[in-house]
């Protein structure tokens, strides 16, 4: 149930996203006007920026709580049943998953958990052997910071990449203190004229007060720009696409993290991710048998695809040509 209400949220996060980046009269989100600071030349410049609806972070925040919460919530499932008795209050609060990129802080914290009576975190033991081999240290999965398909687009660049079990655990500790960071930020920037050029500049940071292009005067130049929302990591602070990094996260969690907990193997598309969690009447097994594979990123991708082939057909807009401020003058 949390992975289908994971899953329900990213969807609903593609979707303010999209209406975001349309705008409410499909004027996009960032307005742009003209500016001849030099003698036939017309600098591209943002004069604003449609705000982010902080429903967006909100989403994020929930999917991540959700993610997490699964993975404790077998844990949990997992210790109980290897424990000889019934778990104490405090041995019950003390049980999640453990995530470390440090072996010996890793086993550290495993022996105080044995300590206290919970024995399934002994690194001798099923459940122990499995939580260890799917430590960052033991575990060379990696979530690329701009997804593999855009990175060769813009050149192929090299993009930092994070194990997905630290991030998920970092968004949710962040998220415990503060406010997950969701911005318009970035924008790919891309002029057919110049392509080669515009595409290895990358997402490029944008704020009001950005000059995105300089344009000559009295020749139509076609200035294509594609901004898009963006989470920070926490940390290390890099900006990244939401909807992509969920995914990853979400993925990974689906074909191994859980499989592993329960079995002991990776089993990549076995379990299910979207699920009908409305009041229709089904039992929780009927729901199951009725669940899809398909995930909210997949879904997505088709509307997303639809909304930009209509972007790209739609008539250009001509920025305001406007005289140089007097104090620029």
């Amino acid at each position: 149930m949390r992975l289908g209400r994971a899953d329900q949220l990213a969807y609903e996060l593609s979707e303010v996203a999209l209406a975001w980046s349309r705008g409410p009269d499909d004027s996009g989100p960032l307005s742009l006007r003209q500016i001849e600071r030099r003698t036939g030349l017309l600098d591209v410049e943002v004069i604003s920026i449609r705000p982010v609806p902080p429903i967006a972070a909100m989403l994020f925040s929930e999917a991540i709580h959700h993610l997490r919460s699964a993975i404790d919530n077998v844990v949990f499932y997992m210790t109980a049943k290897e424990h000889d008795e019934t778990l104490t209050e405090a041995q019950s609060r003390a049980v999640s998953m453990l995530i470390y990129e440090d072996p010996t802080k890793y086993q550290e914290k495993s022996k105080q958990l044995v300590k206290r009576g919970l024995t399934g975190f002994n690194t001798n033991s099923t459940l122990g052997k499995r939580i260890a081999s799917l430590q960052p240290f033991n575990d060379n999965a990696s979530v690329p910071a701009i997804p593999p398909s855009l990175a060769r687009m813009i050149g192929g660049m090299n993009s930092a990449s994070e194990h997905p079990l630290i991030l998920l655990r970092d968004y949710s500790n962040e998220d415990k203190h503060r406010t997950i960071r969701l911005a318009a930020g970035r924008s790919l920037v891309q002029r057919p004229d110049d392509l080669s050029r515009t595409r290895d500049l990358g997402m490029r940071h944008v704020e009001v007060g950005s000059v995105l292009e300089v344009v000559p005067k009295g020749v139509p130049t076609e200035v294509e720009t594609s901004p898009a929302l963006h989470v920070q990591r926490p940390n290390a602070g890099v900006w990244v696409g939401p909807g992509y990094e969920l995914d990853c996260i979400t993925q990974h969690v689906l074909d191994v993290v859980l499989p592993t907990l329960i079995t002991g193997l990776a089993l990549p598309g076995g379990l299910p991710t979207h699920i009908d969690l409305s009041d229709n009447g089904e039992p929780l097994a009927e729901r199951l048998r009725g669940a899809g594979k398909e995930r909210a990123h997949d879904r997505a991708r088709d509307v997303m695809t639809k909304a930009y082939l209509e972007a790209i057909a739609r008539d250009p807009q001509f920025p305001p040509i406007t005289p140089k401020p007097e104090t620029e003058v």
